[in-house]
């Protein structure tokens, strides 16, 4: 009797193992399907990036100066110049295309902000962009920017007169 209680006893041990090691393999396999549907569905944050791209884009040189023109600006679009060192002037328009949030200039090109955006409404004042945004997949967002003061008209005078005479020389 005592041999068939010890044969007993090593087939339990080795059911028990079986089923643990069962456990293990649909524990670990339920684990790898389930990051993998976190990776499926987890979608990168596009109006971040959007925003630290035109951000870099705004501050990008020292020593310029980037200032709103409210009074060019609409709902539809808003309006700002980058002006370098030398004073050299460059209008940028923010608007919407189709379904793409892009920066454009008056001599043509652009640059891809945001795609998928269903509507984006500009509100533009002096040294302040505002951007609401919806994004086709119903997620809504607002982005500010913030500007340089625009410069005086003496110093506007100033420069023309300063480059006149650089012109001269």
């Amino acid at each position: 009797m005592k041999l068939k209680n010890k044969g007993f006893i090593l087939a339990e041990a080795m059911l028990s193992v079986l089923i643990t090691l069962i456990v293990v393999l649909l524990l670990q396999n339920l684990l790898k399907t389930l990051t993998l549907a976190n990776k499926a569905h987890h979608k990168t944050d596009d109006i971040v990036f959007s925003y630290v791209q035109l951000n870099r884009f705004i501050n990008e040189e020292k020593g310029t100066k980037v200032y709103t023109l409210p009074k060019e600006s609409n709902f539809s679009k808003a309006v700002f110049v980058k002006t370098n060192m030398k004073e050299k002037a460059s209008t940028y328009y923010l608007g919407l295309y189709k379904d793409m949030l892009r920066v454009t200039t008056p001599k043509g090109g652009h640059m891809p902000l945001l795609l998928n955006v269903k509507k984006a409404n500009f509100h533009t004042r002096d040294k302040q962009i505002k951007i609401n945004v919806t994004e086709k997949d119903g997620r809504k967002s607002e982005l500010y920017f913030k500007f340089d003061s625009r410069p005086t008209l003496k110093k506007k005078v100033l420069n023309e007169k300063k480059q006149k005479v650089e012109n001269r020389e």
